[in-house]
């Protein structure tokens, strides 16, 4: 009884055995989930967000020296071709005249010297002198303080110029009176006549400055357009260098990318782009690349990666007006238009040794092959070497 007992249990052990291994040596029931070698179009493109912003774009920048007088616009205002934008305080008005009426008093003198003088206009020539002498010991002391408050801050270099320019006309005019005296108490000779005229010629020129600088005293817009950016007001004095205005023409919007250097070497004008946004809901196609800016930046990623990139102009089309300035949007740029290929799904390749490589199923055993790869195309990558149309590469395995 002892013995057949024994005979049973070895029985029953080895039996234990056998499904042991049938269940983990003998891989029988193993599935593989496979995927065809397939052949069709394949293309290459890199995406990126950008910017929407206008090809015509008019920048105006602080001096430092002047004083807002007037801004005549207002954040988002449409804006003409040569229509004020803004003025600067310049107290050119009164210079002006004075330079007028000093040319007219010089022209006049010129004109009775020219035709001989009497007593009362001899007597009328000293009061002018007098008088103009006590104006520059006005002037004088004028400037001395202005140029005190500006060496300690309180006053304007615009100020300063100002009361020394004051102080130089009215020497100017001194000059210009003392002349006139000599002649009146002299014979006029063809020296001082040439003199004369060349005083006149001097202050024509002078006139001819001050209305320059009142001219640039105004800024007017070089385009039509609207006005984007305001960051001045009555009465500030813009730091030089500072942007205190920006104008864009709506009319001519383009898409600025700024994409990775490395992907933007491959970018040329004229090459296909689009723009689609699913979050905003904007599908625009068959773009083009307008232009390649030819100066590349650096900056830091989120996570203090530094980065080479290179901004990338999209022409936008003309019903793109509606779009704002400044929206953000997801635009790609195809670098490698639609062709024929053979592609399988990106996640059936592995890298081992610097080489890829696939498992393909041959008489229904996995065989690993090196493949050659070209492009990725989203979830797919294309296949250069080591497969053919139709054979099955596995994805994964099932065990049972």
């Amino acid at each position: 009884m002892k013995k057949k007992l024994i005979i049973a249990l070895a029985i029953l052990t080895a039996i234990a055995v056998g499904v042991f291994y049938f269940l983990t040596k003998g891989n029988i029931g193993t599935q593989y989930n496979t995927t065809e070698v397939e052949k069709g179009e394949i293309e290459r493109y890199v995406e990126e967000e950008g910017r929407v912003s206008s090809k015509e774009i008019r920048s105006y920048y602080g001096n430092s020296a002047k004083r807002i007088e007037s801004v005549n616009v207002e954040l988002g205002d449409y804006v003409e071709e040569g229509q004020l934008l803004l003025k600067y305080e310049d107290n050119l008005d009164i210079e002006i005249q004075k330079v007028k009426k000093q040319i007219e008093a010089l022209e006049a003198t010129y004109n009775e010297a020219l035709s001989g003088a009497d007593f009362e206009s001899i007597n009328s020539a000293k009061i002018e002198i007098s008088r103009i002498r006590s104006s520059i010991e006005l002037a004088e002391e004028n400037r001395n303080r202005v140029e005190e408050l500006y060496n300690n801050e309180a006053a304007t270099e615009s100020e300063l110029e100002q009361a020394e320019n004051n102080l130089e006309q009215l020497k100017s005019t001194l000059a210009v009176a003392q002349n006139n005296y000599s002649q009146l108490v002299k014979g006029l000779s063809e020296n001082m006549k040439n003199k004369y005229e060349a005083e006149i010629d001097v202050l024509l020129l002078t006139l001819e400055f001050l209305e320059k600088q009142k001219e640039d005293s105004m800024v007017y817009s070089d385009i039509k357009g609207i006005v984007t950016e305001l960051n001045t007001f009555e009465g500030d004095i813009p730091s030089a260098g500072m942007k205190i205005l920006e104008v864009q023409n709506p009319s001519e919007k383009i898409l600025v990318v700024d994409f990775m250097a490395e992907y933007a070497i491959s970018i040329e004008p004229g090459m296909k782009a689009e723009v689609n946004d699913r979050d905003l809901g904007i599908q625009m196609n068959n773009l083009k690349v307008g232009k390649k800016q030819p100066k590349a930046f650096t900056v830091y990623s989120e996570l203090g990666v530094e980065e080479n990139r290179q901004n990338i102009e999209i022409n936008l089309p003309g019903d793109s007006e509606n779009l704002p300035i400044g929206l953000i949007l997801k635009a790609k740029v195809m670098i490698e238009e639609s062709r024929e290929a053979f592609f399988i799904p990106k996640e059936t390749v592995y890298e081992r040794d610097m080489k890829k490589y696939v498992e393909v199923l041959e008489d229904g055993e996995p065989v690993e092959r090196e493949i050659v790869i070209g492009i990725t195309d989203g979830n797919r990558i294309e296949i250069k070497g080591g497969l053919e149309q139709g054979e099955k590469v596995i994805v994964n395995y099932e065990e049972n």
